[in-house]
C-alpha cells in the first residue's frame, strides 16, 4: 500500500493488489464501526444529517427512505427493474454496516450529489436546521455549530472517548 498526501487534507491510497485493497477497506470499515457513537447508529432513512470533511467543508445530507430511492430511480408509472431492486438490496446491506445513502449538499455541490457516507462521520440535525442551511447557501451557521459541538462532546464524554468532534472523512 502506498499513500500519497495531496495537501489540504487530501490523500490518495494505491495498492499492489486487489486483495490488499479489499483488506484495507475491511480494516477501515471495522475502525469506523468501533468509532461510531450510539447516536450515530440511530441515524435512519428520512433523516437529515451534517458532516464536515477535512479542510472544513460542511456537507448536509438528506438520507433517502427506500421508497424515495425507488421513486428516484424508477420511471413514473413503471415498476422497478431487476437492476434497481438489486441496488436497493445492496443499499440495505450497506445500511446495516453503517452506510447511509442519500443526496449531499454543500457550497461546492449546491444542487446536491448522490452517494453514501458512514454514520461515523455524520450527526443528525433537524429538518428545519437543514432548511436553514439550504437558505444560507449551505453555510454552517454559529448556533448550529455550537449545538452540534456540544452534543458530540457530551456523547463522547458519556462514552469515554477522547476525540471532541465528529471524525472527519478521510
Amino acid at each position: 500500500m502506498k499513500e500519497h498526501d495531496l495537501g489540504k487534507g487530501h490523500h490518495v491510497v494505491g495498492f499492489d493488489s486487489a486483495d490488499e485493497m479489499f483488506q484495507y477497506m475491511a480494516d477501515q470499515e471495522e475502525k469506523a464501526m468501533l468509532d461510531t457513537l450510539p447516536e450515530q447508529w440511530q441515524i435512519k432513512n428520512g433523516d437529515r444529517v451534517f458532516r464536515q470533511v477535512e479542510g472544513g467543508l460542511s456537507i448536509w445530507g438528506q438520507i433517502f427512505t427506500w421508497d424515495e430511492f425507488l421513486a428516484d430511480n424508477t420511471p413514473a408509472g413503471k415498476k422497478p427493474d431487476e437492476e434497481i431492486l438489486q441496488e436497493l438490496e445492496d443499499l440495505k446491506n450497506a445500511h446495516d454496516r453503517g452506510y447511509r445513502y442519500g443526496r449531499w449538499f454543500s457550497e461546492v455541490e449546491p444542487d446536491g450529489e448522490y452517494g453514501s457516507a458512514h454514520v461515523v462521520s455524520l450527526w443528525r440535525i433537524s429538518h428545519s436546521d437543514f432548511e436553514i442551511a439550504r437558505r444560507n447557501d449551505w453555510q454552517l451557521y454559529p448556533a448550529l455549530a455550537y449545538q452540534i459541538e456540544t452534543e458530540v462532546q457530551a456523547a463522547r464524554t458519556r462514552e469515554g472517548r477522547d476525540q471532541d468532534e465528529i471524525r472527519p472523512e478521510e
